[in-house]
């Protein structure tokens, strides 16, 4: 029977069609009220119905068989709505209107009615409604499950107070945690200082802008990775590329449809939600690995240094592989205690445990620790330290890790036979100290993307290396409230300099 409705629909579709505004350059079909008319002389009687105002229902008999009400209203008539659905539960009822605004929306939704279509009305609209009426769930087809989402955090940021009801009110079946801010500038504060799974801006605000609050909150480090998206009534293509290019996941125009945006927004959320699930199935196994790899490492290290202290009775070539397989070895712990050490610095698990400490014993230790891999590739290194004591307060054993990391990636980075300078200096508020490789030197574009996390030059100089050990030592210096920084002349040099505040 619907199949014979939308023939029917069709039919007149050919019959009434409207001519298209001279000023509109696609074709627009829509439908008068002859042709509403004519409609419900036609199929009023199965199970589509309009009316030319919601007051008519009170005279229309046979209600309860129907699927779908379509009633053209001026937004005044709508208490009548709340009786009729308790009256008849099962029909469904849209609005058709000439006077759409934001108020009329909102207004609309307070009654319960979720759909709003412009008049005079595309047919094409309810011919989809029907169709998915007559259509079984596919198995493929998925069902919102919002419950899934409870408990994710969004912020909605909108000078409108009308904008955020409507936002809220579209939100408020997702089971979400919902902040509202009406300035952005209070939601900049916040954004700094807890963590949200998603953002939802409005771009023209007084004080700030969307596209400058949403630099904030990419510039934050609890946020940087956050979703955000744009509802805006800006529609030019030039705000919206200044949209993504910022790097937001949408640009949602107003006014906007409230089902689409509740789609949207529940799909965002649900991909984020697998892939965060995804991130901590790898950090899970990573940590697993590398905390099942320390004690053997470990306890190879220690059989490798015992037989290096008895090498008197070996020969050339012996001593060789021993001190190879230790170098290694050590490569392989270090490498292992870098990936630990990226979770306790990201999860803020990082408690530094201060205590004065001299700078030029650290990296003494730190030099008799790497002195195979100096050895095998010839590199010689020369410590200099012109400073009276070298004394700081410090976590030792997380300075030992930055200048361990430092000499590392020196060496790997070094060529053979070149040599490698340490100083040792300071100031009146800070000791210096400072590693330099010559021979090698690379184009540092951007210095300070040398420490951001996983970023290496290992392909252009054909080594191996994990990107984390300049990332993990500036987090480290940053906790000790110093700096650290990278500088190199191509071919020439390249040198590390960090400082530690002396108290």
């Amino acid at each position: 029977m619907v199949e014979v409705m939308l023939f029917s629909v069709l039919l007149f579709l050919k019959l009434k069609k409207i001519a298209r505004p001279a000023n509109c350059s696609t074709p627009v079909r829509v439908y008068h009220i002859d042709i509403m008319q004519n409609l419900k002389n036609n199929i009023e009687n199965e199970y589509l119905l309009f009316v030319d105002s919601l007051k008519d229902l009170a005279c229309i008999s046979g209600l309860s068989k129907k699927k779908l009400c379509i009633a053209k209203t001026d937004f005044k008539d709508l208490h009548i709505v709340k009786k009729i659905n308790k009256k008849f539960p099962n029909l469904e009822i849209w609005l058709t209107s000439t006077e759409i605004s934001r108020k009329n929306i909102m207004l609309a939704n307070s009654y319960g009615i979720k759909n709003i279509i412009p008049y005079p009305v595309d047919l094409k609209i309810i011919q989809n409604y029907f169709r998915k009426q007559n259509k079984l769930p596919s198995a493929t087809e998925e069902i919102p499950n919002y419950s899934s989402l409870k408990g994710m955090s969004v912020m909605v940021v909108d000078d409108n107070q009308m904008n955020v009801d409507l936002l809220v009110e579209t939100l408020s079946a997702l089971n979400l945690e919902i902040t509202t801010f009406l300035k952005p500038i209070e939601a900049s504060k916040a954004a700094v200082k807890e963590k949200f799974d998603l953002f939802l801006l409005d771009v023209m605000m007084p004080e700030m802008s969307g596209f400058e609050l949403a630099g904030i909150i990419k510039r934050s480090k609890i946020n940087a990775d956050t979703p955000i998206m744009f509802i805006s009534a800006l529609s030019d293509a030039e705000n919206k590329i200044m949209g993504y290019n910022i790097g937001s996941c949408a640009y949602i125009e107003k006014p906007f449809e409230v089902p689409v945006v509740r789609s949207q927004i529940y799909n965002m959320l649900k991909t984020k939600c697998l892939q965060d699930a995804l991130k901590d199935k790898k950090e899970t196994f990573l940590a697993m690995v590398t905390h099942d790899l320390k004690t053997p490492i470990y306890a190879e290290i220690c059989a490798l240094e015992l037989l290096n202290k008895n090498r008197d009775n070996m020969d050339l070539l012996q001593k060789e592989i021993i001190s190879d397989i230790l170098s290694a070895t050590k490569y392989m712990k270090n490498l292992v205690e870098n990936i630990s050490q990226k979770y306790k610095v990201e999860n803020e698990n990082l408690v530094l445990q201060k205590s004065k400490c001299s700078l030029k014993d650290i990296a003494i230790k730190c030099i008799e620790d790497t002195k195979y891999l100096f050895e095998e590739k010839h590199i010689k290194y020369i410590l200099n330290c012109s400073a009276r004591n070298a004394l700081a307060m410090m976590d030792e054993l997380e300075i030992k890790r930055v200048i361990h990391n430092l000499i590392i990636n020196t060496i790997e980075h070094g060529i053979s036979n070149s040599k490698v300078i340490m100083d040792i200096k300071e100031s009146s508020s800070s000791v210096i100290f400072s590693i330099t490789n010559f021979g090698v030197g690379i184009e540092l574009k951007n210095p300070d993307e040398i420490f951001s996390k996983y970023v290496t030059y290992a392909n252009k100089q054909k080594t191996i290396n994990s990107g984390l050990g300049l990332y993990i030592a500036k987090r480290i210096i940053d906790e000790h409230g110093g700096h650290i920084k990278a500088e190199s002349e191509p071919k020439k040099y390249v040198r590390f300099t960090f400082t530690i505040p002396i108290k």
